[in-house]
């Protein structure tokens, strides 16, 4: 966000009032001329002259009237969605993820692809994908490539990025993309401006914007998944660090024996507090002949043993997965200790594959707020879990987006 100068000639003044009422209007959804006036201070006139030529250059366009029981009815303006398209792609989870939005944010298509095994040729793989989603949306709604108005295409990936030259710096999860530059590859494919980023980025983006952290200035998301990364906002600011690596709390110091831990570039958390940990341990567990109800769940096939499961029966009382989760919430509220001290939020969003496991605020919220309360001096944030699902990182993307084409065009705005 940049702050408004304190001084301007009429020239500046008029750019600044037209970039003020774009980010208003985009961010209200809709408003008349003579609530904008209101709401912003601006005159009346010089509202007018800037929704007019906004109208013009089809930024904003205008929509129904207000039913009002006296006087002349406002007529209603807003962002004009089909001013261009987003195509958001995510590669966080299982399969890629690809979504066109319109530029208000309204999702268009959907589509779930190839199982991501992070090797070099999904690149091109992804290409290929991506023409078809296209070719198929077009077909669909019997319109042209030009209709279709395509602007950017955004990208969420589970790696830290040099967000200037889009290159992986560190991806723990798919080593074998680490020579591999989105940005490039589908710039020179489409000859669209690209953006790529850390998918938690993208979610803390995505749950300020439009879910659990609306209501807040100062927001963590924490992936909780097959590994554990965090997305952070201060004062309304992404936070990506000097190198883009903000938020790498899987590297938590657990204790001095574990400085320095790496396990094929993953850290501690990422090996024994994630999601996938929940499962490893229970398999390993009941293999060495551990008592637990699990076996009767899974007809005695421990490789049936799901992260689900473990909390059903922690739920009704299993001994063996009880002592599973505490040892994870043990060590997810390291990793969240230091952040809260570190950060001082308002809000921490869980996200990702634990939001999906069965009574999450019993077996994990209340646990781990527990263990804070004990650890932090001062009052701790609010922990929710996130709202958007696993559609977090393609809504990211279209704010990241659309965000970064209008900046340039608006680059003022002001808080609502």
């Amino acid at each position: 966000m940049l702050e408004v100068p304190k001084t301007a000639d009429q020239s500046l003044q008029n750019k600044i009032n037209r970039s003020i009422i774009f980010h208003y209007l985009r961010e209200k959804g809709t408003a008349s001329r003579a609530e904008i006036a209101k709401q912003l201070r601006i005159s009346a006139s010089a509202v007018s002259r800037v929704i007019d030529a906004l109208i013009k250059e089809n930024y904003v366009v205008e929509t129904e009237k207000i039913k009002t029981t006296v006087g002349k009815r406002p007529i209603q303006l807003q962002v004009n969605s089909r001013k261009g398209s987003i195509l958001g792609i995510d590669l966080s989870q299982d399969r890629v993820q690809v979504a066109l939005f319109d530029f208000m944010g309204r999702l268009l298509r959907k589509y779930r692809g190839f199982k991501i095994k992070g090797k070099k040729d999904e690149a091109s793989k992804l290409i290929r994908e991506l023409r078809s989603f296209l070719d198929l949306y077009i077909r669909e709604n019997e319109i042209s490539m030009a209709e279709c108005a395509l602007q950017s295409i955004s990208v969420g990936v589970p790696a830290d990025i040099d967000v200037d030259t889009g290159r992986i710096l560190s991806a723990s999860l798919y080593e074998n993309w680490n020579d591999i530059n989105f940005k490039e590859l589908l710039y020179n494919e489409f000859n669209l401006p690209v953006f790529v980023e850390k998918d938690v980025t993208l979610s803390v983006l995505a749950e300020k914007n439009h879910g659990q952290g609306r209501d807040y200035s100062d927001v963590i998301f924490i992936e909780i998944s097959s590994g554990v990364s965090a997305g952070i906002i201060v004062n309304n600011h992404l936070v990506r660090g000097s190198t883009g690596s903000a938020g790498q709390i899987a590297f938590s110091v657990i204790d001095f024996e574990k400085t320095g831990f790496q396990n094929e570039n993953k850290g501690y958390l990422d090996l024994y507090a994630s999601i996938q940990s929940v499962k490893a341990r229970a398999v390993e567990a009941t293999k060495q002949g551990k008592k637990s109800a699990l076996l009767d769940m899974v007809d005695n096939n421990p490789e049936r043993i799901e992260p689900s499961l473990v909390c059903r029966a922690a739920l009704n009382g299993d001994q063996l997965c009880n002592e599973i989760i505490d040892d994870v919430v043990k060590l997810l509220s390291i990793g969240m200790i230091n952040l809260i001290l570190i950060v001082n939020p308002q809000v921490i969003v869980l996200g990702g594959t634990i939001a999906n496991l069965p009574d999450v605020e019993t077996l994990f919220i209340e646990r781990i707020t527990a263990i804070i309360k004990r650890a932090v001096p001062f009052r701790i944030p609010v922990f929710k879990i996130s709202s958007l699902g696993e559609d977090v990182v393609l809504i990211g993307a279209s704010d990241m987006a659309v965000e970064a084409l209008i900046g340039g065009e608006f680059p003022y705005k002001i808080g609502l």
